[in-house]
C-alpha cells in the first residue's frame, strides 16, 4: 500500500515535470548547452559520491533501531552503486572538455539536498526509501525522453550522459525490487504519512535544485559571451 501510494505520487510528478521543469522544459526548447549540462553533472557527480555513504549511515542507524532486516536491505545496495561515480566523473570531463571555465563544484541546492537525505536517515532510516524510489523511479520514468531531448534538440551527444543513460536502463529493474521492498521492509501503514512527506520534501528540493542549475549556468553562459573577443 505504502509502495504503490509514492509511486502514484512520483508518477504523477513525472507527468507535470515536461511544464514545470526549467531543465526539462529548456531541453525541449533546445536552450540547454555544454555549460547547463557541466553544472547539471557537477552537482549529479557530488550526489553520486555520497549514495554509498548514505547507504552506510542508513544501515548503521536501522542496526542501532534494531531493524536487522532494513540495516541488510542498505547494505546489499551498496555492492549496486559501486562504480556509478566513475560514469558521473567521465561525463563531467567530456563536458568540462567543450567549456571555458570548467566546472567542478555542485550548486547550493544539491548541498541542500543531500544534507536533507542525511537528516531524513538520522530520523528514521525508513523515510530514506522514499528517496530511493524517487531517484530509481523518475530516471526510468523520464532519462530515455529528457536524453533524446538533448541530443535531437541541444546537440548534446548521448555518450556525454553515461550516467544518466546507465541509470536509467539499470534501475528499471531496481524500481521494481524498490516497490516491493518497501511493503516488505515497512509494515506500518502509519509510515505512509512521513514518507510521502520526504518525497514531497524531496521533490521541492529537486526542483530548487533545477532551478539553480539553469541559473547558474545562464549566468555562467552570458559572462562566458560577454569575454568573447569581437568577430
Amino acid at each position: 500500500m505504502i509502495a504503490d501510494a509514492l509511486r502514484i505520487e512520483i508518477e504523477r510528478y513525472a507527468a507535470r515535470m515536461r511544464t514545470t521543469n526549467p531543465l526539462f522544459m529548456r531541453a525541449a526548447q533546445g536552450t540547454l548547452n555544454s555549460v547547463h549540462m557541466a553544472h547539471y553533472l557537477s552537482s549529479i557527480q557530488f550526489l553520486i559520491s555520497h549514495t554509498p555513504v548514505h547507504l552506510k549511515r542508513a544501515a548503521t542507524r536501522a542496526a542501532e533501531l534494531g531493524d536487522e532486516a532494513l540495516s541488510s536491505h542498505f547494505l546489499h545496495k551498496i555492492a549496486e552503486e559501486q562504480g556509478h561515480e566513475a560514469w558521473a566523473e567521465s561525463d563531467v570531463d567530456r563536458v568540462s572538455a567543450r567549456v571555458r571555465e570548467p566546472v567542478r563544484h555542485p550548486v547550493a541546492t544539491m548541498r541542500a539536498l543531500v544534507a536533507f537525505i542525511e537528516e531524513t536517515i538520522d530520523a528514521d532510516p525508513a523515510l530514506y526509501l522514499s528517496y530511493i524510489l524517487f531517484a530509481e523511479y523518475l530516471i526510468v520514468l523520464m532519462g530515455p525522453e529528457w536524453l533524446e531531448l538533448l541530443e535531437q534538440r541541444c546537440g548534446m551527444p548521448r555518450t556525454s550522459m553515461t550516467v544518466i543513460d546507465n541509470h536509467a536502463e539499470l534501475d528499471r529493474a531496481h524500481t521494481e525490487e524498490a516497490l516491493d521492498q518497501i511493503d516488505e521492509l515497512v509494515g506500518d501503514p502509519r509510515k505512509l504519512a512521513p514518507m510521502r512527506d520526504v518525497l514531497f520534501g524531496t521533490i521541492a528540493r529537486f526542483d530548487g535544485f533545477s532551478i539553480d542549475v539553469v541559473a547558474q549556468a545562464d549566468a555562467h553562459h552570458a559572462r562566458l559571451s560577454a569575454q568573447a573577443p569581437a568577430a
